[in-house]
């Protein structure tokens, strides 16, 4: 197995169990956030904790079910997320007890996506629907298009700033971010 892969092969069960059954089953997914990134590079470019999808929210209760059969039947561990109406919707997969995989529902409104965070609504385009087919290392899987991915990231580190002093956060944003943005975001 060559580095790049390597560094992510504690993911190999989200990428080659649980989004070809979600695929199965007719769910539409999006991979973002650092995996994302490293489907706009090209290439893995740094570990990645996990594997961050939206699916809508048509398909989030189907998608749920389906990943807690998945999880009983692979022995990995199913963790629905809160039931308080007031919290974020969300649902995550623990693979040898680390969450490896999570799951949010966005919300399509006429021509726009509207991803519901702890720290405030975003809204995109409905075009972020539109699915890329990457595969990095082998491992394939579906993104928006590369501007919704960079606009998210740009999006994330404009809201936690905070976030920007993180090692993976300033290895993704040079892999994102041309030298003008860099600077003005501070990197």
């Amino acid at each position: 197995m060559n580095t790049e892969s390597s560094q992510n092969k504690h993911l190999k069960s989200v990428f080659e169990v649980i989004l070809p059954d979600l695929e199965k089953a007719k769910i539409d997914y999006f991979v973002y956030g650092g995996v994302g990134v490293a489907a706009y590079a090209g290439s893995f470019i740094r570990e990645n904790n996990d594997v961050d999808i939206f699916v809508r929210d048509a398909d989030f209760e189907n998608a749920k079910s389906l990943l807690d059969a998945l999880c009983k039947r692979n022995g990995l561990q199913y963790i629905p997320g809160s039931q308080n109406e007031d919290d974020r919707p969300k649902a995550e997969v623990k693979i040898n007890g680390v969450e490896r995989f999570s799951m949010i529902p966005i919300y399509q409104k006429d021509s726009v996506v509207v991803f519901k965070y702890e720290d405030g609504d975003e809204v995109y385009s409905s075009q972020i629907l539109e699915k890329v087919l990457r595969n990095i290392s082998g491992f394939r899987f579906f993104t928006p298009r590369d501007e919704f991915i960079k606009n998210m990231f740009i999006n994330h580190i404009s809201a936690r700033p905070d976030k920007k002093e993180r090692d993976k956060i300033k290895i993704d944003a040079r892999a994102i971010l041309n030298p003008e943005e860099l600077s003005s975001f501070g990197f």
